[in-house]
Parts: C-alpha cells; sequence; structure tokens
C-alpha cells in the first residue's frame, strides 16, 4: 500500500511541476515523467498492455510532438505566459483537492468494484465496448475532451479568421 501511495503522490508531484514550469521544454519532460509514473501505475495494477502503451504513445510520441510544438512558440510568447498571476494560486487548489480526495476518492473507487466485468465468452469488439466496456468509453471521451481544452488554452491566437 505504501508503495501505492508513494507512485501516486510522485506522479501527483511531477504533474503539478509540469503545470508550475516557466519553460514549455521542462513542461513537457515533466509530462513525460508523468507517463512514466502512470505505467508504473498501470504495471502495479495487472495492466501491462495499457501500460506499455501508455510508455510508448504517451511518455515518446506526445513528448516529442510536444517539445516540437514547443519550439515554435515565439519567445515573446513564452515571456507573456510566464508573467501570468494565477498559477500562484496552483498549489492551495492542489492542496484542497488532496483533502477532498482523501475523504471522497476511496468511496468512490469502493464503489466502481461493482463495475468490474469480466467476459465470460468471447464476441465482437462491438459487443465488447457496448456490453463490457461503455464506462472506459466514457472516460476515453473525457480525456479527448480535456485534450482538445487543453490545446485551445496553450494555442489561444490561433483561430481562424472567416
Amino acid at each position: 500500500m505504501t508503495y501505492h501511495v508513494l507512485l501516486f503522490a510522485l506522479t501527483t508531484g511531477l504533474a503539478i511541476a509540469a503545470v508550475m514550469a516557466r519553460s514549455l521544454f521542462l513542461s513537457a519532460i515533466m509530462l513525460a515523467l508523468v507517463s512514466v509514473g502512470a505505467s508504473l501505475i498501470l504495471f502495479d495494477f495487472q495492466a501491462p498492455w495499457a501500460a506499455v502503451f501508455e510508455l510508448s504513445a504517451c511518455a515518446g510520441f506526445v513528448t516529442a510532438l510536444f517539445i516540437g510544438a514547443a519550439t515554435l512558440v515565439n519567445h515573446r510568447d513564452q515571456a507573456a505566459v510566464e508573467t501570468r498571476m494565477r498559477f500562484y494560486a496552483m498549489p492551495l487548489v492542489m492542496a484542497g483537492a488532496a483533502i477532498a480526495a482523501w475523504f471522497y476518492a476511496v468511496p468512490f473507487f469502493e464503489s466502481l468494484e461493482s463495475w468490474a466485468k469480466f467476459a465470460s465468452r468471447p464476441g465482437t469488439l462491438g459487443s465488447v465496448i457496448r456490453d463490457l466496456r461503455r464506462f472506459d468509453l466514457l472516460g476515453l471521451v473525457l480525456i479527448l475532451a480535456a485534450g482538445a481544452f487543453a490545446i485551445n488554452s496553450i494555442f489561444p491566437w490561433r483561430k481562424t479568421q472567416k
């Protein structure tokens, strides 16, 4: 149990450091380390395929794309990003989220145990996604929406002109 808490704390700390970093390059490196931590967590929870995908795609390919995009950003735009004051409240927000998670996360994850289903018979991919993995599909859609929101917030000046 201590190993799990250490992995979660380390991954959360690296994620906070990625948000608080002044350099986009350092932020990309921290996000790669977050992906390594997430893959260690997935390996620990007996999900080797998800862990391998997380490690190869997120820590490798996505980090390379992010570093490539960071080199395209002008330095004057980078200076404007560094002067934002809203990031100073991030440690307080994270402390509040950690306190709330301490009380609410454990019962929430215990309630998710009833969602765990194992396939008793082989089926088509569509039936597995519709019947057994609908909750995973919702998570995938939420992650894609969060990624689109993050790209919109990182590159707000790239609006299409009509």
